[in-house]
């Protein structure tokens, strides 16, 4: 879910056996944030564009989203995790602008761990809440009124 998009962004690097336990038996490879984060290159259009041209029904774009991103990789240490963050928000828009420019009419962002870095003094939870959710909007702002957005938020318990 992360490992796909860290591998075509730059200012990430990943591994070939970094395999950490994440759950139970389930292992990732987190991705490492070395540097600034821009997208390179479209990085799910020609996969979309295909499933769509296999179907009449609306195909739904599936990304993941920045907050995501920043929480299941390594992540740099000399700057503002909400930078970082609003990085991949700005690579993950432009992807979200092309999906809508290639005719996906449906785009899902799935933030399954935006609750995950959730300070624990309540006391800063709005600093973080406020930069977390401002991250996935940037993401998902490039959008016409008749383009729908979707999420998912599993382990998020709201």
């Amino acid at each position: 879910m992360v490992e796909y998009f860290g591998e075509q962004l730059a200012g990430f690097a990943s591994t070939e056996n970094g395999w950490v336990q994440s759950y139970g038996s389930r292992c990732v490879k987190p991705s490492f944030i070395y540097g600034d984060i821009s997208r390179k290159q479209p990085m799910t259009i020609a996969w979309s564009t295909f499933a769509q041209s296999l179907t009449k029904k609306p195909m739904k774009g599936m990304l993941t989203g920045p907050v995501t991103i920043l929480q299941w990789s390594f992540v740099r240490d000399d700057q503002p995790r909400s930078e970082t963050c609003r990085q991949i928000a700005l690579a993950i828009r432009d992807e979200v602008s092309d999906l809508q420019a290639a005719g996906i009419g449906v785009i899902q962002i799935d933030e399954p761990a935006l609750r995950e870095d959730l300070p624990l003094l309540r006391s800063e939870w709005s600093e973080y809440l406020a930069w977390a959710v401002n991250c996935f909007r940037l993401a998902s702002s490039s959008v016409r009124d008749e383009t729908q957005i979707h999420t998912h938020m599993c382990y998020a318990e709201f």
